[in-house]
């Protein structure tokens, strides 16, 4: 069962085949981590949606309270569960073919809930040939295919999540995440400019602007971060709205400084410093 443009109806067959998010990539999207329910980090979620369709200059009819309300019911055709996933997708509707519909056309808001994942303890990052282009990761559109081809790269080298640099060769983000990596008492995280998403948990974490773990300071800040910082760096996270924190270590392992350990009590100690609701 998904919510659409204000119906709750039976996922199979909901979107017509001259969906504009099908056949030319017009759609906006949000991925939700829902804790008992409880959706996360919701406003900031929804402000980042909404931005995005401007952006994508579609029509936004519903509000917040509207779209908490589908949230609500939703959630009510499906089993309760510790932690689910809601995505939000926008697309251009129906106007079928063509880069300009001759006609304007109302969008699709589409809602939808899956079982989320278990969290992983700990995540191996792989580089791989791709390469994440600078300044152009402002919205979070559903054009994926070279995140897709990057991860899958990754776990044919044996991998989880793929290590993307840009074309300065400054560390950019994972595939599906952003990252942090623990750096002379630093807690460094790529700047949008360099190719990085603005991420819901990554904005959270930056938010703290320090922590203190086994009576050490950590400040938290953007940097612009060198190939050689990243192979040097103590510890290595990743973060996104669905695994929240997570530790990683960067393989080969052959010649880097990162501890698998110092990550696991970092990202163990910011997703207990993040502001989750667990109602």
């Amino acid at each position: 069962m998904i919510w659409l443009n204000a119906e709750l109806r039976p996922a199979q067959g909901a979107l017509s085949a001259n969906d504009r998010g099908l056949l030319l990539g017009e759609a906006v999207f949000e991925t939700i981590l829902l804790k008992n329910r409880v959706p996360q980090f919701w406003q900031p979620h929804l402000e980042r949606l909404m931005a995005a369709c401007a952006y994508a200059e579609l029509a936004t009819p519903y509000d917040s309270d509207t779209l908490r309300q589908a949230v609500d019911a939703l959630c009510a055709e499906h089993e309760p569960a510790d932690r689910q996933v809601l995505r939000i997708t926008v697309t251009g509707g129906d106007g079928g073919r063509g880069l300009v519909p001759a006609q304007q056309t109302a969008p699709n808001w589409m809602l939808q809930i899956s079982p989320a994942p278990p969290p992983p303890d700990l995540w191996r990052l792989v580089e791989t040939a791709h390469q994440r282009d600078s300044g152009t990761a402002w919205h979070k559109t559903t054009a994926y295919l070279e995140n897709i081809r990057a991860r899958r790269e990754a776990l044919a080298l044996g991998g989880d999540e793929a290590l993307l640099f840009n074309q300065h060769d400054d560390l950019a983000c994972a595939a599906a995440g952003n990252l942090f990596l623990g750096y002379n008492n630093r807690l460094l995280t790529p700047r949008l400019s360099d190719g990085a998403l603005a991420g819901i948990v990554r904005q959270q974490v930056l938010a703290l602007q320090s922590v203190t773990l086994d009576g050490h300071h950590w400040q938290i800040s953007e940097a612009a971060i060198s190939r050689q910082t990243t192979n040097e760096a103590q510890f290595i996270l990743l973060t996104n709205s669905v695994m929240q924190v997570v530790a990683c270590y960067i393989a080969p392992e052959g010649g880097r400084g990162t501890s698998k350990r110092q990550a696991q009590k970092m990202a163990a100690h910011l997703n207990d410093a993040l502001p989750y609701c667990n109602a």
